[in-house]
């Protein structure tokens, strides 16, 4: 199955300038699972994995517009077609 990955903001700069990512997944796939095969790239891995290869805490995932912490988190089903945001925490003032 087709899952769409997109980087929002700093991530994209980054990443190489790259915004979207197409991966094809096994089904059933996870979000860890499309977290893992992102993280292949060292650039991606160092933009948004901690020390401990825990998710940074100022990175946020979205499924099709919902944050997976109010899904299953890490553990949370995709389907095909689903697309995962990827955004950096952002401040200003």
């Amino acid at each position: 199955m087709r899952i769409t990955v997109k980087f929002y903001a700093y991530l994209r700069d980054q990443i190489g300038g790259h915004s979207v990512l197409e991966l094809d997944m096994d089904e059933p796939a996870k979000v860890s699972q499309v977290l893992d095969k992102i993280c292949e790239n060292s650039k991606i891995r160092a933009a948004i994995m901690g020390k401990n290869n825990e998710m940074k805490d100022e990175i946020t995932l979205l499924k099709n517009g919902r944050e997976i912490k109010f899904l299953d988190g890490l553990d949370t089903i995709l389907e095909q077609g689903d697309v995962i945001a990827v955004f950096p925490l952002v401040a200003g003032g």
